[in-house]
């Protein structure tokens, strides 16, 4: 907390709240209970991490105690941010899209000043999962009141929907007028003051930059599945908050595992195995253990690779160390054809995008190029303590 505070006065010019109370709850139940007064029931709470009321944080460790780091550091900046708007308004600010689309730029631009994600990143993803399900947006007008936010956010695949575009308005305002222009709508109230052009005018405009979030078109193509050898090899430079590394890749044999042929590949530190006849990903290994199996491959592709291809990629997967089974549920999509440069060169490739089934939240980008028989660049969101986690090639040596 001491580290958002600070970041958010220093970096982001904001007041400090002072006093501020982090409120922890072990459960639902004394979250519910005592977290917040609006409501009464577990069932009307189990969807939060937190609420903030006045100066008071109230986080629900059944949410949160498991959480990655990032993902925790997130939902305090957050509900932080709600703290800030209650400080310098001493009341409810309206419309809700605006208190939560603050909240959102708040945490946002915490974790990018700390140099954990950046928030150009962070707006990638939020626009693509717009891109995503730009049908069932709602209007930005539908989002004011506290009740119909509360509902539309428990609709399936509502939260990211919901506070994806509230981010993405509250940060259109605050690129026109400035972190000033923000503070001055909070403590006033005055819309128009603030920004230049009434709520109403603005929620319209809002629909006019909805078409930005819609794919466009896309030509046809196939890719076919490669055919791959023993000796291909691969060179990626991989970039995590706070280091990079460069990792090589090479198909090492031919092998078999639980009665599925398979090619190992030499991954850095590690081994993975790869279904022979789809390229699906099977299992890690290291020093010759299983360090984690799928029951059935990880349908990263689904071939012949084609414009607007979807399709589902669900299994289980078992951790040897950890001694867990987590059910991975993921819906699959062939976004675009793209050429995409990386050090390696530049590459005609298809971009896959990959959604938690559940959630609607994008987990991985990944651009396969048939000239490098492989992925030329991978982001996976979520993955290194919460934060993304980028590979691009940069050498490989393939048969034509």
């Amino acid at each position: 907390m001491g580290t958002i505070i600070t970041v958010c006065r220093d970096e982001l010019s904001l007041p400090v709240v002072d006093p501020v109370e982090v409120r922890l709850y072990k459960n639902t139940a004394s979250f519910a209970s005592y977290g917040n007064s609006r409501w009464i029931f577990r069932s009307d709470v189990a969807h939060l991490s937190g609420t903030a009321a006045e100066n008071k944080m109230h986080i629900n460790l059944a949410k949160t105690q498991h959480l990655p780091w990032a993902r925790a550091i997130w939902v305090l900046a957050h509900e932080y941010g709600h703290t800030l708007e209650y400080d310098l308004k001493r009341t409810r600010l309206e419309p809700q899209w605006f208190t939560e689309g603050f909240a959102e730029w708040v945490a946002a631009r915490v974790v990018d000043a700390l140099g954990w994600q950046s928030y150009d990143l962070t707006l990638r993803r939020i626009r693509l999962e717009l891109a995503r399900y730009h049908e069932s947006i709602p209007a930005l007008s539908n989002l004011s009141d506290g009740g119909d936010w509360n509902s539309f956010i428990r609709k399936p695949k509502g939260g990211v929907r919901a506070y994806n575009l509230a981010a993405v308005a509250v940060s259109r305002l605050i690129d026109k007028r400035g972190i000033a222009g923000a503070i001055e709508y909070i403590r006033s109230g005055d819309f128009e003051s603030a920004f230049g052009e009434s709520r109403a005018d603005f929620q319209s405009d809002v629909e006019k930059f909805r078409p930005e979030f819609e794919r466009r078109q896309q030509r046809k193509f196939s890719m076919r599945k490669p055919d791959w050898k023993i000796g291909y090899r691969w060179i990626y430079e991989e970039t995590v908050p706070g280091r990079k590394i460069v990792l090589l890749a090479q198909i090492d044999k031919e092998d078999s595992v639980r009665g599925r042929l398979v090619f190992l590949v030499k991954f850095g530190d590690r081994e993975e195995l790869y279904d022979k006849h789809t390229l699906g990903f099977v299992a890690t290994m290291k020093n010759g253990k299983l360090t984690t199996y799928r029951d059935g491959p990880s349908r990263m592709f689904n071939w012949p690779l084609q414009e607007a291809k979807e399709w589902t990629n669900t299994y289980r997967r078992r951790d040897f160390e950890s001694k867990k089974t987590d059910v991975i549920d993921r819906t699959m999509v062939v976004a675009s054809l793209e050429e995409i440069t990386v050090p390696a060169g530049r590459f005609l490739s298809a971009k896959i995008e990959e959604y938690n089934s559940q959630t609607g939240r994008l987990m991985a980008e990944h651009w396969y190029a048939p000239a490098a028989k492989w992925f030329v660049k991978t982001i996976e969101y979520g993955i290194e303590n919460g934060f993304a986690r980028e590979q691009e090639l940069r050498n490989f040596k393939v048969d034509p």
